[in-house]
């Protein structure tokens, strides 16, 4: 199991005290769960209570269609949370699923307890809530760059916009996926074998250049394949 993100560098804890961060998690009922590689966390229809943070490995989010075949919809990584879109409307019953994509740990949270008023009056809950409702403005706009690697009309110009988004997040040209060759052709939407056909074209056109789950931004024509 991969070393647990701290609790400072988690986005839904800014600006809040170290000291104060575990009477906050005792506040609002928090408790950690360990998943191995691909067990579900939550079924579609689950009813969804609880915000949960990934503190090491990954989380998937899937969608089913009415033949029962799943796509990959977005994942999340150390640090980020999932399920609060749900957690937080009056319906909790999700419409996706969400499964671990390597071993992985989280830690979930009470939404109600993190929406509704602390009768203790704690300043820091307060601020969790500011905080909440600031990521999921966040979320949206993962999910609008979703949108907008899926709009690209072929599998060169989906590559190198999911690699520009990832470039820019990292600030970095060397870049680190956090998807598998498999999960992210699921991902995109394309056929695995010709995405690989595809990167290894990029990487003799001296486009980008990658070992396993790294790629290397490299300059040049990033257009479209001929």
């Amino acid at each position: 199991m991969k070393n647990e993100i701290v609790y400072s560098d988690i986005d839904l804890f800014e600006n809040i005290e170290g000291s104060d961060v575990e009477k906050l998690l005792f506040c609002i009922k928090s408790f950690k769960r360990v998943f191995k590689k691909d067990e579900l966390i939550y079924l579609e229809e689950d009813n969804i209570s609880y915000v949960g943070i990934v503190l090491s490995g990954s989380v998937h989010m899937l969608k089913n269609d009415i033949w029962g075949n799943s796509s990959l919809f977005t994942f999340f990584g150390p640090g980020e949370l999932f399920g609060e879109s749900f957690a937080v409307q009056k319906d909790i019953s999700s419409s996706v699923i969400f499964k671990a994509g390597e071993d992985t740990t989280v830690l979930f949270l009470s939404a109600s307890n993190i929406i509704h008023t602390c009768p203790n009056g704690c300043s820091f809950h307060a601020q969790i809530a500011t905080n909440l409702f600031h990521l999921l403005g966040i979320k949206n706009r993962k999910f609008i760059d979703k949108i907008d690697i899926l709009s690209k009309g072929s599998i060169r110009e989906k590559l190198l916009a999911y690699i520009s988004q990832l470039s820019q997040e990292q600030h970095s040209k060397y870049v680190h996926s956090p998807l598998s060759r498999v999960s992210l052709a699921d991902y995109l939407s394309v056929n695995r074998s010709a995405m690989i056909r595809e990167l290894s074209k990029m990487r003799d056109e001296g486009l980008i250049d990658f070992d396993k789950d790294t790629f290397i931004v490299k300059e040049g024509n990033h257009g479209k394949e001929n």
